[in-house]
């Protein structure tokens, strides 16, 4: 099986992917590290940095049968969540040894992507005031992620993404009459489209929250 090395591409977006082109993906632990730190900062108490492999053609998120990472004699395979999260430890030790990380995954044809998401779920009801203190959490560390000089370049997040499992087509229900449709698993939409005070409706909970930067 063919091993496609993978590298962090240095941009300011929501995700940084590379085309892939086998079931097999394999890099050293340092080339995520530099991003995946930011998680050890204060005022990220929220949001996370997180690694998924995306499917080129659905854009859904691949199943990851099995993951390792290996340095000479030493040998230690992942617990993949049913998230499908690459769940990579953030070690300094480890950065030092730098080890080959492997990943293998059901479909032949996956993106690397690192995203900025929430920790935890979204379920039930939903703030306006939950929303509203996850956008500027995202936006710092999405400005980490980013490097120095970010807050000059970086896109100003105003909303949220949710996205739910299995494709889901729905409707979230508001408090002020009001509904947000969920296509094909996504449901996008800024504070704006809120008012304070309003509270959210989901009909499940969710699979990942990103944030959501309308197109200008």
């Amino acid at each position: 099986m063919k091993k496609t090395t993978i590298a962090i591409l240095a941009s300011l977006g929501l995700a940084f992917a590379i085309p892939a082109s086998a079931q097999e993906y394999m890099f050293t632990y340092s080339k995520l590290y530099t991003q995946l730190k930011n998680n050890n900062k204060e005022g990220h108490d929220d949001v996370k940095v997180a690694v998924f492999f995306i499917d080129q053609e659905t854009q859904k998120i691949c199943n990851i049968k099995k993951a390792w990472m290996e340095k000479e004699e030493h040998y230690e395979e992942f617990d993949i969540p049913s998230s499908n999260e690459f769940p990579l430890p953030i070690d300094s030790n480890l950065r030092s040894a730098n080890p080959l990380i492997f990943v293998q995954t059901e479909e032949e044809l996956c993106d690397y992507s690192l995203v900025v998401m929430t920790k935890e779920p979204l379920d039930g009801s939903v703030s306006y005031e939950n929303i509203e203190t996850l956008l500027p959490q995202m936006q710092i560390m999405l400005e980490d992620l980013s490097g120095m000089f970010s807050s000059w370049f970086t896109p100003k997040i105003t909303g949220v993404t949710l996205e739910f499992a299995n494709n889901l087509n729905s409707d979230i229900k508001t408090s002020n009459g009001k509904s947000i449709p969920i296509i094909d698993g996504k449901a996008r939409f800024t504070l704006d489209d809120l008012q304070k005070g309003d509270t959210l409706v989901l009909p499940e909970a969710t699979q990942r929250v990103l944030p959501y930067i309308p197109a200008q």
